[in-house]
């Protein structure tokens, strides 16, 4: 299951003229457009908060297609590992599964850390490393669900390619910000995946413009309140080269 909650969706604005092209560096440039925060009525309703950046990218690739885990295993969403084979990286391709894994005795699961020496260093199963390093794989048959087994797996951090932390004011008096890990404390992540903004995602060409990026949750005012957050945010290129790291100006939820 991927420890993902809520809905990207990103658009695309604005396109660098092909007549007269100016010269950006090949690693993006990213700067805060705005931040809005849409409130629905209901605890059954998901809120948005609405970031928009400004970007340059000298070469334009910027994007991922949607078969891209399947085509690239670089930005597959996890990595499993088999015993024998400690350092090379499975992921899920087109056909494969998590129960093909967990029902193939070569791949690490939590049974090996208990009774291999070798891997008794694993993360235990225990928050947060049910959501980053453990799978608990399940089938179901004539409407029985079961679990299979417990497998190991290492995130990748090429899967997505816009980042977005969260910092939230601390309540010592030190007006210092720290970090609120959604993956940590609730098993989701607000990263995401900006889909190809090239028209020919193989041409490369100088692109600008603003993303917008809709991140969706239902615990937004319940986490923060009306304690003043700050976001941080990067993204990265097919070419895996990161942007410069952006972070807002502090904001309480209610006023933007």
């Amino acid at each position: 299951m991927k420890a993902t909650s809520g809905l990207a969706v990103i658009v695309f604005l604005g396109l660098v003229s092909c007549f007269n092209p100016p010269e950006y560096p090949s690693v993006p440039e990213i700067e805060f457009d705005q931040i809005r925060f849409e409130e629905v009525d209901g605890l059954a309703n998901a809120d948005t908060l609405d970031l928009s950046i400004r970007f340059k990218d000298g070469d334009g690739d910027i994007g991922l297609l949607p078969d891209t885990d399947s085509d690239d295993p670089k930005f597959a969403e996890r990595y499993y590992f088999k015993i024998n084979e400690p350092s090379k990286k499975y992921y899920l391709s087109n056909g494969g599964t998590s129960l093909a894994i967990a029902n193939d005795a070569s791949f690490i699961r939590y049974k090996t850390k208990r009774s291999n020496a070798s891997y008794d260093t694993l993360p235990s199963y225990v928050d947060p490393y049910k959501c980053t390093n453990w799978e608990i794989v399940t089938k179901t048959v004539n409407n029985i669900t079961s679990t299979v087994d417990t497998v190991y797996f290492q995130l990748n951090p090429y899967h997505y390619n816009i980042f977005v932390d969260f910092l939230m004011l601390k309540n010592d008096g030190s007006g210092d910000f720290e970090e609120y890990d959604f993956r940590k404390e609730l098993c989701v992540t607000y990263d995401g995946r900006i889909p190809v903004l090239a028209k020919e995602a193989g041409q490369p060409a100088p692109l600008q413009g603003v993303i917008h990026y809709a991140i969706i949750g239902r615990g937004f005012k319940l986490t923060f309140g009306n304690t003043p957050i700050k976001l941080r945010v990067q993204i990265m290129d097919r070419a895996l080269n990161k942007s410069n790291i952006i972070t807002s100006e502090p904001f309480v939820l209610d006023d933007i």
